[in-house]
This record gives C-alpha cells, sequence and structure tokens, in this order.
C-alpha cells in the first residue's frame, strides 16, 4: 500500500502531534557511516569541513540507506571552534573533538562574544549544507539539523569536568556560562533555519544522568533548554544520552517537540511518561546496529515500533562502522510495521 504522506509531511505531522498512517524514520541523529563514505567518495574530515561533502554524505543516508531524512552535521564541535576552542579533526572513523577549553579562568567569561554565524569558523559551511542538501533532494524530504545545547557546550568551552567542580564552587558562574552557551545556541540554530533546516537536534551528552543527578539537571541543563526550545521556529528533538529514566517526568515539562532516548531506556516507560512528547529511539546502535545481524536490527526496530516510538531512530549516532546492510535493514521496517 502506498504512503498517504511524504517524509517531511509525515515527519512533520508527527512532530505536531497530528495523526499519521505510521511511525517515521526520519533520524535526528548522526548518520555518516564509512560505507557510505565508500560509496559516495564524501569522507571524514573533510565532510565535516566542507559544505559539499558534508551534504553528500548526510543525503547518502537518505538515498542509500533509505533513512527518511538529511541530518547534519556529523559533529558536536562546530559551535566550540567558533568560540575559539582547538580542535582535533578526527579521521575517516572519529568525529572530531574539543582538545582544550577556552574559560580557563573565570574572568575569561568576559572575553567571550556570540559569534556571527554567517562568518565564523564551520557554521557557514553547514549552512551551505543545508541549501545544497535541499537540492539534492527536493522539498518532500525533512532536513534536521544538530547543535549542541547548552549545558554540553558550556562544558567544551570550560572544560567538563572543571564546570562540575565549578557546580560546588561557584555555581552562580556555571548558571552564567550556561546562558551565554544558550545564546550562542539561540542564534546559531536560527541560521541553521533561515538556511532551510525542517527541525533541529538539541545534543546534550553531558547533562546524562550519568555525569549530573537529577536535581542538578533540574537547576542547571532544564531551564536552558526549554528557553532554546522556545525560541526555535520549528520542531525541537532533545537527545541525552544514557539513561535518562530518572530524568523522564522533568523531559515531559521542557516545551521540546520530542525526546530521543537511548537504547538503555525503557520504551514503555518512557511511553507511559510522555503524554505531550513525540518518542523518538531507541535501537541499539552496537550491539545491534554494528554487531548484529540484519535478523537483530529487524527484530530490535519492530520491537522498539511496538512499545509505542514515533519515530524510529538508533539510541545514539550511526556508529561510523555500522554495516551498510543493517543500516538498510533498519530502514526497511517502514514496510511492515506492525
Amino acid at each position: 500500500m502506498d504512503d498517504a504522506y511524504s517524509e517531511k509531511e509525515r515527519f512533520l505531522r508527527i512532530m505536531n502531534k497530528k495523526p499519521v498512517d505510521r511511525a517515521s524514520l526520519a533520524c535526528p541523529l548522526q548518520t555518516a557511516t564509512v560505507p557510505l563514505m565508500e560509496k559516495t567518495g564524501a569522507c571524514w574530515p573533510n565532510a565535516n569541513q566542507e559544505a559539499e561533502p558534508m551534504a553528500e554524505l548526510a543525503v547518502a543516508a537518505h538515498d542509500i540507506a533509505g533513512l527518511e531524512s538529511v541530518r547534519l552535521p556529523f559533529c558536536l564541535t562546530v559551535e566550540a571552534e567558533a568560540l575559539g576552542c582547538p580542535i582535533l579533526p578526527g579521521s575517516r572513523i572519529s568525529q572530531p573533538s574539543v582538545s582544550a577549553p577556552v574559560v580557563c579562568d573565570y574572568s575569561d567569561i568576559e572575553k567571550l562574544t556570540v559569534p556571527d554565524p554567517a562568518v565564523t569558523a564551520r557554521m557557514p559551511a553547514v549552512q551551505e549544507a543545508i541549501g545544497i542538501a535541499r537540492d539534492k533532494v527536493g522539498e518532500d524530504v525533512p532536513i534536521i539539523a544538530g547543535i549542541t545545547a547548552p549545558f554540553t557546550l558550556a562544558g567544551h568551552i570550560r572544560g567538563v569536568e572543571t564546570m562540575l567542580l565549578d557546580m560546588f564552587d561557584n555555581p552562580d558562574f556555571v548558571k552564567d556560562l550556561i546562558i551565554f552557551a544558550t545564546d550562542v545556541a539561540k542564534e546559531y540554530s536560527k541560521a541553521l533555519v533561515d538556511a532551510g533546516a525542517d527541525a533541529i537536534t538539541l545534543i546534550e551528552p553531558s547533562a546524562t544522568c550519568e555525569l549530573i543527578g537529577p536535581s542538578d539537571f533540574e537547576q542547571y541543563a532544564a531551564p536552558t533548554i526549554g528557553a532554546l526550545s522556545k525560541s526555535i521556529k520549528v520542531p525541537t528533538i532533545l537527545h541525552i544520552c544514557g539513561n535518562t529514566t530518572p530524568i523522564l517526568p522533568t523531559l515531559e515539562t521542557l516545551d521540546v517537540d520530542a525526546v530521543s532516548i537511548d537504547h538503555v531506556v525503557d520504551v514503555r516507560d518512557a511511553h507511559n511518561t510522555f503524554k505531550d512528547t513525540v518518542l523518538v529511539g531507541n535501537v541499539n546502535p552496537v550491539d545491534v546496529l554494528l554487531f548484529g545481524t540484519p535478523q537483530d536490527v529487524e527484530a530490535e526496530s519492530l520491537k522498539c515500533l511496538d512499545a509505542g516510538v514515533d519515530i524510529l531512530a538508533p539510541g545514539c549516532g550511526f556508529s561510523p562502522n555500522t554495516p551498510l546492510e543493517n543500516m538498510k535493514t533498519f530502514a526497511s521496517c517502514k514496510h511492515h510495521q506492525r
């Protein structure tokens, strides 16, 4: 039976809590893999830096692997680099990473300014890549742009471990740092929406319950996530790595449109908690998608759909070495959803 909606229509209807024919497979997380690099010739680290290969590799996840979206960029260092952090470029199988903070003393925060997304570091390349991707896939495919959410960005420019100590020694400084990171995220996300992004993923790995407790999450991360999401004129998806079960009720209150859960979270717990929040997830990206068989991928994907996810996605980004056959099997679940 033919689909009732285009991929973009279905995705946006789900994000706006409207009825649809089936779950979406629009992946809001990292989709670049070595097999897709080999198919396209668009490879990391170049595809993390330049617009054309970035767009080509992102589109390949749709055109070759069969996912129902285009998602870019592939890393969490664009904003940190724009703020002056030195970046290790990564390799064909590893993403770029922040090598050192720029806020080494409390007074350093006074030297920071919100970067202009039109001209600073790789921010323009990501915007250009969105336009190139749109030209390649047309108007019926959703383009999802990822940004570094405020708590994690604050950790990049201060150093995560140092910032965690600051939470005890100087909590007001931490809050000021996170507010500044929120201002950066607001400006950058606006530029990505203006460039053509249909949704924004707020990626907040440092706010995991494995690093901070629920009370610290509510005090430091939650207010700025909500403020940022409300400032964005397209649907938003929040992703936090690890076991977010203790903070699921808080996540429901954050004014984000959707929450992406890691594979360690029980889908039924999230489904029972979320009343007004779209549920995204949560196939195991390592044991199943990276190391499992296509049969494992199909079984786990259908299990997630049966449990009530609205958008089927990995519990975290696709590992770079994910086999193409597994990625295609994952995407093929749109043909036999229960």
